[in-house]
């Protein structure tokens, strides 16, 4: 394989004896309210055996090496050049078979939206081909990205520019009313471990149905499900810090029935246990719990953010 150029503002993945590496990059100014990040991530060993936290929806480069993902009742995700990985509601098992290197475009709720109209509830874990995400000129341009790399063509970053240059093309203008659905609920996802769903219903001018029928639309799952999933993502990503402050370690613990239940909720939806959020148990999956690789709901929300000494996350 070529060697690849990796200047500007892709100085080169990062080196040092890490077998797994991953790169976020800044989305383009005008696509921030659609993407949480763009990334390039690197893994070295021939077999990784892992689990994806549930995770919004990506679109996918993989260039080098190759991928299985494991979902409902058996079926197997095989990557490929272009593909996107619909949302997901609960960690799902991967493998991959390596030297392998992917690049890849961060959706939040409202790019996946934007881009694909698809509702989450009937589209999520699962790989899609870029046609039903995109129109076929795109989808065609997409596909032929990858190739385009391996014959040294495209560089890391022209890649990744080309990447968000297809998303820009293929968004469409959110109705109002559905940019507010998605706004108000990330909201008040990020506004406690145990956000009062009463308030959910109150900031919306819809009835507790359609409230249900529309945060399913969007985000894949109820609301009662969706305090579950991210209360159980922003415990795994305090824990997974290299200093806690006791305080907000109570108040991981309060948000849950006792250990147990912590650890099953965790594991349900993230695939890890505390121990392996320790900074000393990393993994390329431990990188995308943080703020960086999740950035659609305020991980630090609630009071966690003054703690740590930290600005709340930007959506």
């Amino acid at each position: 394989m070529p060697e690849h150029n990796r200047g500007g503002d892709l100085s080169g993945l990062p080196e040092g004896d890490d077998p797994h590496s991953f790169r976020f990059i800044a989305a383009p100014s005008d696509l921030e309210p659609y993407l949480n990040s763009l990334y390039v991530w690197r893994s070295e060993p021939a077999e990784l055996d892992d689990y994806l936290p549930a995770y919004s929806g990506q679109m996918t480069a993989f260039v080098q090496g190759s991928g299985r993902m494991t979902f409902d009742d058996g079926e197997v995700g095989e990557t490929c050049d272009a593909f996107f990985l619909a949302p997901l509601c609960e960690a799902r098992e991967f493998k991959v078979s390596g030297p392998a290197q992917m690049f890849g475009v961060s959706l939040n709720f409202r790019g996946w939206a934007a881009l694909s109209g698809l509702p989450v509830n009937e589209h999520h874990d699962r790989f899609l081909a870029p046609e039903m995400v995109l129109g076929d000129a795109l989808a065609e341009e997409f596909r032929g990205l990858a190739p385009r790399w391996r014959a040294g063509e495209l560089d890391d970053s022209q890649l990744l520019d080309a990447m968000a240059n297809i998303v820009r093309r293929g968004l469409s203008q959110l109705p109002p009313a559905h940019a507010q659905v998605i706004d108000r609920t990330l909201d008040w996802l990020s506004g406690s471990f145990r956000p009062d769903l009463e308030e959910l219903y109150e900031t919306l001018p819809y009835s507790r149905r359609q409230v249900q029928r529309l945060v399913a639309q969007f985000f894949g799952q109820s609301p009662v499900r969706l305090v579950r999933r991210y209360r159980a993502v922003r415990a795994a990503t305090l824990l997974s810090l290299p200093e806690l402050p006791e305080e907000i370690e109570a108040d991981i613990r309060e948000a849950f029935y006792d250990q147990a239940h912590l650890i099953k909720e965790i594991r349900f939806f993230t695939g890890r246990t505390p121990r392996r959020l320790l900074p000393a148990a990393h993994s390329p999956i431990t990188d995308m719990l943080g703020p960086e690789g999740y950035g659609s709901v305020d991980l630090f929300g609630g009071g966690e953010a003054q703690q740590l000494g930290r600005d709340p996350l930007p959506d």
